[in-house]
C-alpha cells in the first residue's frame, strides 16, 4: 500500500473530540445531563439538561453549547484571552430560542471557559473577537448558579442548594486560652487611677497597668503583697478569689469587671509595638519605616506559608509649594466576648491614619473610608490572620516575662457546603489588593489642596 493511501486520523478532529469530551465531564460532574448534536450540526455541538446535584432532580431547563477546542489561547496571559468568531456562527446563535453558551477549552491543560452568546453580543453587536477573563469566565462544576441564572428567567423563582463540598471557613475570634487562676484585691487611698499611677512611677518600679480601681479597691491579676503595691495598698489586707466566679459569672457587673481587666490587661501586653488609641477605638502598630523604606514589614503566618505584611506605610504627596507626608498603621479593634463558657477577643481590622507616626493625619477619616472601600476580601482576610499570629502565646509579647493573657488558634468551623468562590470574588471591590502585596501605589490620602 502506497504512503499516500494510509488511513490517518485528524489532529484537528482529535482535539475537537477531546474539547467535547472534556466539557461532558464538567457537566457531569455538575450532576447535569450532556446530549450531543449528533451528525450534521450546524453551530450548536450539544445541550446541557441541568439536575439538581443534590437530590438528582430535573430541573427543566436546557441550555444550548458550542465547543472551540484550541491548542493555544490567542493573546494567552494570566488574566486572559480572546477567541475569534466567525460572524456567521453569532447570528445563528443569537437567533436561537433557547440560550446559547459558547466554551473555549485548551484540552492539553483541562482547562475551559464560557461566556453567554446573547449577553456578550447585546452589548457589543458588532463584535466578533470574545475576550475572556480567567477568573469570572472559567467553566467548572462551580459554574452551575451563573449557568441557571442563564437557563432561566430569576422571576421563576429557580435556585440551588450549595455543592455538598466541605471546606473550612475562617473566623474572625480568637479564643482566650489561658488568663491567671487568681485576681488579687486590696483597699487603697487612692481615689482615681491618676493617683496610682503618680505613686507607681514614684517607685520607679516596672509596673504593668493590668489593673482596675473600683470603689478605693485596687484588682488586679498581680498579687498586691508583693513591691511595688505595697506602697499603693494595705498588703496586709490582700485577698483574692479566682478569677472564674468574674470570667463565668452570670452577673452582669461582674463580668464587666472582668472585661475591663482583660482590655487594661491586653494594652499593656501589646506596648511598646502596638498602642491603644482611645480616640479611635483601636489598638494600632506604632514607629515609621526606617532609612528610604517605603514600609515596616513583618513576618507572619497565612493560611499556607509564612508571609510578609506592611504594619507601617508611608506615602508622599506633592503640590507646587510643598510635599505632604503621611503614614498608614495597621490597627484593630479588639472586643471580648464571652460564648456559652469560653472566652474570645473578636478581631475587626482597621488602619490608622497619621501625619507622623504618631498624631492623628487631618485626613484621617477620609483616608479610612477610601481603604475601605477598595480593599477586597483576602486584604482582610490577611489582616485577621496578621494579628491573631501576632496575639499567640509563640510570642512572647512582654519580653522578660510570658504575657498574663495566652491566646489559641483562630476559631474555624467546617462545613458540609462549599461557597462559590467565583461568585464571590465577582462581588469584591477589587480582589486583586492584598495586604500581602505592596500597596505604595494606592494614592489612599488627602492633602491641604484637595
Amino acid at each position: 500500500m502506497s504512503e499516500n493511501r494510509t488511513k490517518r486520523i485528524s489532529k484537528t478532529g482529535v482535539l475537537g473530540q477531546k474539547g467535547v469530551n472534556l466539557i461532558e465531564r464538567i457537566v457531569l460532574e455538575m450532576g447535569s445531563r450532556w446530549t450531543p448534536s449528533g451528525p450534521n450540526e450546524t453551530g450548536i455541538d450539544g445541550y446541557i439538561e441541568f439536575y439538581d446535584p443534590v437530590d438528582q432532580k430535573s430541573l427543566g431547563v436546557t441550555v444550548a453549547v458550542q465547543i472551540k477546542a484550541v491548542t493555544e489561547f490567542e493573546n494567552d496571559s494570566d488574566s486572559g484571552f480572546y477567541y475569534r468568531c466567525d460572524k456567521r456562527d453569532i447570528d445563528y446563535w443569537k437567533a436561537s430560542n433557547i440560550p446559547v453558551i459558547l466554551t473555549v477549552s485548551r484540552p492539553s491543560s483541562f482547562e475551559a471557559y464560557w461566556i453567554s452568546v446573547k449577553d456578550y453580543f447585546e452589548t457589543s453587536p458588532s463584535a466578533t473577537r470574545v475576550e475572556f477573563n480567567k477568573t469570572a469566565h472559567t467553566f467548572t462544576r462551580d459554574a452551575l448558579p451563573r449557568l441557571l441564572e442563564i437557563a432561566q428567567s430569576r422571576a421563576s423563582g429557580l435556585s440551588l442548594p450549595p455543592f455538598p463540598q466541605a471546606e473550612t471557613l475562617y473566623s474572625n475570634i480568637l479564643p482566650v486560652d489561658r488568663y491567671p487562676d487568681m485576681i488579687f484585691f486590696a483597699p487603697t487611698e487612692c481615689q482615681r487611677p491618676a493617683e496610682v499611677w503618680s505613686k507607681l512611677r514614684n517607685t520607679r518600679t516596672d509596673v504593668d497597668g493590668s489593673w482596675l480601681l473600683h470603689k478605693k479597691q485596687i484588682y488586679s491579676f498581680h498579687n498586691l503583697r508583693n513591691e511595688p503595691w505595697t506602697s499603693i495598698c494595705d498588703a496586709r489586707a490582700t485577698e483574692e478569689f479566682e478569677t472564674a466566679e468574674w470570667a463565668k459569672s452570670c452577673d452582669i457587673d461582674y463580668r464587666r469587671s472582668f472585661v475591663r481587666l482583660l482590655n487594661l490587661t491586653l494594652k499593656e501586653q501589646l506596648r511598646p509595638e502596638v498602642r491603644y488609641w482611645p480616640r479611635e477605638d483601636c489598638y494600632a502598630y506604632t514607629g515609621r519605616p526606617t532609612g528610604n523604606r517605603k514600609s515596616k514589614k513583618v513576618a507572619y503566618r497565612s493560611l499556607q506559608r509564612r508571609s510578609e505584611i506592611a504594619v507601617v506605610t508611608k506615602y508622599t504627596k506633592a503640590t507646587k509649594e510643598q510635599q505632604f507626608e503621611w503614614y498608614r498603621h495597621m490597627a484593630f479593634r479588639g472586643q471580648f466576648r464571652r460564648f456559652e463558657e469560653d472566652w474570645f477577643l473578636e478581631i475587626t481590622p482597621s488602619y490608622r491614619f497619621t501625619r507622623d507616626g504618631e498624631n492623628l493625619y487631618r485626613f484621617h477619616e477620609n483616608s479610612l473610608k477610601r481603604i475601605k472601600q477598595i480593599e477586597g476580601n483576602r486584604a482582610v482576610l490577611s489582616s485577621v490572620l496578621f494579628w491573631a499570629s501576632f496575639l499567640r502565646p509563640s510570642r512572647d509579647l512582654l519580653a522578660k516575662r510570658s504575657p498574663l493573657l495566652q491566646f489559641g488558634e483562630l476559631a474555624s468551623f467546617d462545613s458540609d457546603v462549599g461557597l462559590d468562590d467565583e461568585a464571590w470574588e465577582s462581588s469584591d471591590p477589587d480582589t486583586r489588593i492584598t495586604q500581602d502585596e505592596d500597596t505604595d501605589q494606592l494614592d489612599l490620602g488627602f492633602t491641604d489642596a484637595d
